[in-house]
């Protein structure tokens, strides 16, 4: 049996999806290789593929595939300039499989949308760069919040609670007698920390009503503080000063006393599921 083969447009097909492969696994190893090393290698592998299908029927199975893996492996080395073993061997993983999924995609496309050839390469490489490159987006928004994530532990007398802090570069709250950072924190979370019949003062003091016995909180130093916020011109927010906070992330402990801390409404201080929002200066206090 006999197949007639283009052999210009075999080469163009495999280069173009070389190229697409090649950039997205620099992407996913964070490789600095530049877009003309990245084609020459895309070139060398195209051409080194139309080698190796001359060679299929002359040479056994088991060398065959020995030499595409090191095709494979050296056009992942040079073409997206990787150092060391650490990068290649991921990198070369990562490319066979966006290979894999670059070839579904084809197959689908040619029976799905009637396309065929360099136009189903396209597409497929396309769509897959896409789908990587917000996949990679993703990781790296989660990855910058975990940086600013912490645990945070409040304590008040025999009472401590532990909840999950977030630096915000957006808090710019500072305390207007003291001038120490402001840090965000519902009023139904901080309340575990007192007694109930401080509770009840606090809840009045947090909902900006009169409070009937203010020498129950006399010791959290109750004040106000203005703040500015987008929709808002200006606004009050009742604050008050707790004995100690704990700010825990990783092997790194730092002790604050007397922290302030801004009472808010049920669950209102509390994005991407932390209940606490922290002034950013106290990463470095």
């Amino acid at each position: 049996m006999y197949y007639e083969v283009y052999v210009d447009l075999m080469f163009l097909e495999n280069f173009l999806m070389n190229y697409i492969l090649l950039r997205l696994t620099r992407k996913l190893l964070q490789c600095s290789a530049t877009h003309r090393r990245s084609a020459v290698w895309a070139a060398a592998g195209a051409a080194g593929f139309i080698g190796w299908l001359a060679l299929f029927q002359c040479l056994p199975t088991w060398l065959m595939v020995c030499i595409g893996i090191a095709g494979i492996t050296g056009m992942v080395k040079f073409g997206c300039n990787t150092r060391g073993g650490k990068q290649l061997v991921p990198g070369v993983f990562g490319f066979l499989l966006m290979s894999f999924l670059m070839s579904g995609g084809i197959r689908l496309l040619e029976r799905a949308a009637g396309r065929n050839g360099m136009a189903a390469a396209l597409s497929a490489g396309v769509l897959v760069y896409a789908a990587v490159t917000v996949f990679l987006s993703v990781q790296e928004r989660q990855r910058k919040v975990q940086k600013r994530t912490v645990t945070v532990w409040l304590g008040a007398g025999e009472k401590r609670i532990k909840v999950k802090g977030l630096y915000d570069t957006g808090n710019t709250l500072r305390d207007a007698t003291s001038g120490k950072p402001v840090s965000v924190i519902p009023y139904e979370v901080v309340k575990e920390l007192f007694p109930e019949e401080v509770q009840s003062g606090l809840a009045a003091f947090a909902e900006g009503k009169e409070i009937t016995e203010p020498e129950l909180l006399g010791n959290l130093q109750p004040h106000y503080i203005r703040f500015r916020s987008v929709g808002c011109t200006s606004g009050m927010l009742p604050v008050i000063r707790i004995p100690e906070m704990v700010l825990i992330q990783g092997n790194t402990e730092k002790r604050i006393s007397s922290p302030a801390l801004a009472l808010t409404g049920k669950d209102s201080a509390a994005p991407t599921g932390c209940q606490m929002i922290l002034h950013p200066d106290l990463m470095d206090s």
